[in-house]
């Protein structure tokens, strides 16, 4: 974990008398740690509320990896919940990817925190539902033609699993721990890559299609507000016992992500608020063009049944084909 203390400097702070605050230099604010910690609890709240993301009768499934943003989150779920009446229980859901050296031991933190707040938890692996790991894919991969880096493989296999398994717990709800860096990154890489239907169909307010839902449990971002470097300090003045941390695939493949947060990252050194720029660009777009743009027509995977576009197989089945 990091020692928090490196952020803080002598100031006042923006709402009480504690003169050890941390500077927060998009909003001009300076926060003790003490008055950070409600407030990134308070954004959370907010984000939910303002959103509509949850009602009284969900069934809430939280995708835990073990690392900050899956803590964050389902600490936070957690509380909100002791307050409700009569809610249903939360439940947790790993995937274990099959990672060496890595899945393992952020599953252990997993396992540790849902012990601590009396959450039932569930893990799948890539092995028992494919027979492989992500390490043995990439390895029988990697030499081909073909090879799309692990990332690619992953993510489609990773939402699939989650999705399926937020089914199987009959869950209403599958909230997800990406912050605002992590909106920011998707929206900016839609953006280069044209992929405005994507930017469409992740418009907060859309209405439920009814074909979709049968196969999509409704996917929440309580975090979506809070800069990933605040989640980084939360956790630390919560003192979590997170996994700190990144894949070592997504560290060593020359991805696009990676280029596109070190460009926002330079941005935010002259412009600090750059990421709530481009998440209200994002939910702006994401209105109109889902309000004004031709609704994209459906196809029925032939594998799996579930709906996919322009073609006869979905990506998730495709890779499986390509596997076997």
């Amino acid at each position: 974990m990091i020692n928090y203390n490196i952020f803080l400097k002598k100031g006042k702070c923006s709402y009480c008398e504690n003169s050890i605050v941390i500077e927060r230099r998009y909003s001009g604010e300076n926060l003790c740690p003490n008055c950070f910690e409600k407030n990134i609890e308070k954004t959370i709240y907010k984000t939910i509320s303002k959103y509509g993301m949850l009602k009284p009768d969900d069934k809430i499934i939280v995708a835990l990896s073990g690392g900050k943003d899956s803590y964050t989150l389902l600490y936070n779920l957690t509380m909100i919940q002791k307050n409700l009446y009569h809610p249903n229980k939360l439940i947790a859901l790993t995937i274990d990817e099959g990672i060496k050296d890595y899945r393992e031991n952020s599953i252990k933190n997993a396992i540790e925190l849902c012990r601590e707040l009396n959450v039932e938890h569930h893990i799948i692996t890539f092995k028992e539902k494919f027979g492989l790991t992500l390490d043995e894919i990439i390895r029988k991969k990697n030499q081909l033609p073909d090879y799309k880096y692990a990332c690619n493989y992953c993510a489609t296999i990773r939402r699939r699993l989650l999705n399926d398994g937020a089914k199987e717990f009959g869950g209403t709800i599958l909230a997800m721990g990406h912050n605002l860096t992590d909106i920011a990154e998707t929206y900016l890489m839609n953006i280069l890559y044209k992929r405005f239907h994507l930017i469409a169909n992740q418009y907060l307010y859309r209405k439920e299609n009814s074909k979709l839902s049968r196969f999509f449990v409704k996917k929440i971002t309580p975090l979506m507000r809070i800069p990933e470097e605040e989640i980084f300090l939360y956790v630390n003045i919560k003192n979590f016992n997170y996994y700190p941390s990144h894949c070592p695939y997504r560290e060593k493949d020359p991805i696009l992500r990676k280029r596109v947060l070190n460009f926002i990252q330079k941005c935010k050194n002259s412009s600090p608020e750059i990421e709530f720029n481009l998440l209200n660009g994002f939910l702006e777009l994401s209105a109109i063009l889902y309000n004004y743009n031709k609704k994209l027509e459906y196809q029925t995977c032939q594998s799996c049944g579930y709906p996919c576009t322009n073609t006869s197989i979905c990506t998730f089945c495709s890779f499986l084909k390509e596997l076997n």
